[in-house]
């Protein structure tokens, strides 16, 4: 009996390279190609932009024919005088906001290990709901010491962080403006 606990031991401390040393019930961490890492997403990002333009212009021009201590002696001439003024004021202003949350959890591979030792991580998470279908892509870098024990990490703690999420299907092709439309908004 007490040869089988020790083959069992051994074989489980051989078939898992990556298992945490001196622990025979946790689940090993992420730490080399091909091992998967759960993401725990959980992305908030806002943005506004105020701008506000106010110019004024004003020119005045007077021109005119006196001759001093005779007066005007071009009376007789039509538009012999001229007097302008021109003013010219424009105010504008703009505004933009923008805010997108995402939260999810997705399990992604370990696809290399990188001379520092951080995991390079990789991964697709397709859902197809009532003729929609949306993805999730993820990629990124994080240092292993970041990994849980439960083998999750924070897209937060991921170094250079890709996420693309899409959607495709017919609702998606209903809120989408016409080729008329697109083509006018790619003109201007």
């Amino acid at each position: 009996m007490r040869s089988l606990v020790v083959v069992l031991f051994a074989s489980l401390m051989a078939g898992g390279s990556h298992a945490q040393p001196g622990s025979m019930f946790s689940d090993p961490k992420a730490a080399a190609v091909g091992d998967a890492v759960t993401v725990i997403i959980s992305e908030n990002a806002s943005a506004s932009n105020n701008l506000s333009t106010s110019t004024e212009k004003s020119n005045q021009l007077q021109v005119g024919s006196n001759v001093p201590a005779a007066g005007n002696i071009l009376d007789f001439v039509p538009l012999h005088a001229l007097d302008s003024d021109f003013d010219n004021s424009y105010e504008g202003t703009a505004s933009t906001s923008r805010s997108a949350r995402l939260t999810a959890r997705m399990t992604v591979s370990v696809i290399e290990r990188l001379p520092n030792g951080d995991l390079v991580l990789d991964g697709v998470r397709t859902l197809k709901i009532n003729g929609e279908t949306e993805a999730i892509h993820l990629s990124g870098s994080v240092n292993p010491a970041l990994i849980r024990a439960d083998n999750t990490v924070r897209s937060s703690s991921i170094s250079d962080l890709n996420i693309e999420y899409t959607g495709k299907g017919s609702m998606t092709q209903g809120t989408r403006p016409g080729i008329f439309v697109r083509f006018v908004n790619w003109l201007f």
